[in-house]
C-alpha cells in the first residue's frame, strides 16, 4: 500500500514539491518559541526602552517596534523600508498575538511556498522530480535561508514573490510576473534587483546564438513593457496607498518622492569598519580568512551567553558556483541554438547580477 502510495505522488509533481516544504514546516514552527520575551509587548517598542528581554533576534529588532508603534497610531514609522512585510506581520500579530507566533507564523509560511515554487521552477526546467527535489532540499539545508525563514524580517515575503516572478517570467507568463515582481519590490526595496536579472536572461539568448543587436534590443524593449513598467506600476501604487493611509504622504508627495527617499537613504548607509563586515563575496573567496560570526546578537542576557545562537558559515555550494559559471557557458556554446530563457542563461543571469552588486 505505501509503495502504491508513493507511486501515486511521484506521477502528480506538484504533490511531490509538497512534500519538502512540508518539511521545513516541521522542523522550523518548533523553533518558533525558542526566544521567547520576558517583557511585555509595551515595554518593547522603543529603543531607548532597552530591548534586553523582548525576545528579537537579529533585525527583528527594528520591525517588530516599528509595527507596535504603527498598530498604535503612529503610521508613519520605518518608512525607509517598503511596508509590505511589515503588514504581513501585523496581520500574524492581530490573528495569533503579540508574540513569537505572531511575529513569525507567516513567514514560516511563506518561505515554506518559497521551497514550493523553487522544487516547480527547477522541474520547469529539468522535467526531472528527483533533481526538482534535490533543489528544494538544497535550499532547505542552506544555512542562512533556514535561519531567516521564520524570523519576522522583510526576507521571506520577499524571497517568495522573487521565486513566484521567477517561475511565472519562465513559464511565459510574463504580464502576470510582474505583479508578484511588483510585491516583492513592496516587500523588500532590495528586489529590485530583478529587474536586471530578467533583462540579462532575456539580453543573453541574442548574444549567445549570434543574434543581431536589434534582436538584443527588442527583447529588452519587450521585457520593460510587458514586465518592468507594470511591476513599478504595482509598487508605486502599493507605497502609494501606503503612504495616504499613514499620512506620510506630507513627506511624500509622491511615491516617486518615497521611493527617492529610500534609495538615498541606504545608499548613505556605510560601514565604518569593512573588516568587521562578513560580505557574501568573504564567504566564497578562499584568501579572505574567515571566522563563524554570529547572526543573533540583539538579546544577550547575561551578557557572553547566546540564548539562540544563529551562526553564518561557508558551504562547499557557495565554491562550487564559481565551477558552474564556466561549465554552463562551455554547454551553451556547444549546444546551439538554445531554448529561451534557457537554465543555464537563468543561472549565470542571476548569480552576476547577486554577487556583482557587491
Amino acid at each position: 500500500m505505501l509503495d502504491r502510495l508513493i507511486k501515486k505522488i511521484a506521477e502528480k509533481p506538484p504533490l511531490a514539491l509538497a512534500i519538502i516544504p512540508l518539511v521545513l514546516l516541521v522542523f522550523r514552527v518548533p523553533l518558533v518559541p525558542a526566544v521567547w520575551p520576558d517583557k511585555l509587548p509595551t515595554e518593547c517598542i522603543t529603543p531607548g526602552d532597552g530591548f534586553q528581554g523582548c525576545g528579537f533576534i537579529f533585525d527583528e529588532a527594528h520591525y517588530i517596534p516599528a509595527i507596535r508603534r504603527m498598530m498604535l497610531g503612529d503610521l508613519a514609522v520605518n518608512v525607509d523600508h517598503p511596508p509590505l512585510s511589515k503588514a504581513i506581520i501585523w496581520l500574524g500579530i492581530a490573528l495569533f498575538g503579540d508574540n513569537p507566533w505572531g511575529w513569525r507564523t507567516f513567514n514560516i509560511l511563506f518561505s515554506s511556498l518559497t521551497i514550493f515554487f523553487a522544487g516547480l521552477l527547477a522541474y520547469r526546467f529539468m522535467k526531472n522530480l528527483k533533481v526538482s527535489i534535490i533543489v528544494q532540499i538544497l535550499l532547505l539545508t542552506d544555512v542562512t535561508f533556514f535561519n531567516i525563514s521564520g524570523l519576522a524580517i522583510l526576507d521571506p515575503p520577499a524571497l517568495f514573490f522573487i521565486m513566484l516572478t521567477l517561475y511565472l517570467y519562465v513559464s511565459g507568463r510574463w504580464l502576470l510576473s510582474s505583479i508578484p515582481l511588483g510585491l516583492a519590490m513592496l516587500s523588500k526595496s532590495s528586489s529590485i534587483l530583478v529587474i536586471p536579472a530578467i533583462l540579462a536572461i532575456e539580453m543573453a539568448y541574442p548574444v549567445i546564438n549570434g543574434g543581431r543587436i536589434s534582436e538584443l534590443i527588442d527583447r529588452a524593449r519587450s521585457v520593460v513593457r510587458r514586465v518592468v513598467i507594470p511591476a513599478l506600476i504595482v509598487f508605486l501604487f502599493g507605497l502609494g496607498v501606503y503612504d495616504v493611509w499613514s499620512g506620510a504622504f506630507r513627506a511624500f508627495p509622491t511615491p516617486l518622492h518615497h521611493l527617492d527617499f529610500i534609495l538615498r537613504y541606504h545608499s548613505g548607509l556605510v560601514f565604518q569598519d569593512p573588516k568587521s563586515v562578513e560580505l557574501p563575496l568573504s564567504w566564497i573567496i578562499p584568501p579572505i580568512a574567515r571566522q563563524p560570526s554570529a547572526y543573533y546578537v540583539v538579546t544577550v542576557q547575561p551578557p557572553g551567553w547566546h540564548p539562540v545562537a544563529f551562526w553564518g558559515v561557508s558551504t562547499p555550494l557557495w565554491w562550487s558556483i564559481w565551477l558552474l559559471i564556466p561549465l554552463a557557458y562551455i554547454f551553451i556554446r556547444d549546444n546551439r541554438p538554445i531554448p529561451n530563457p534557457s537554465l543555464e542563461a537563468l543561472f549565470i543571469a542571476w548569480t552576476v547580477v547577486t554577487y556583482g552588486s557587491f
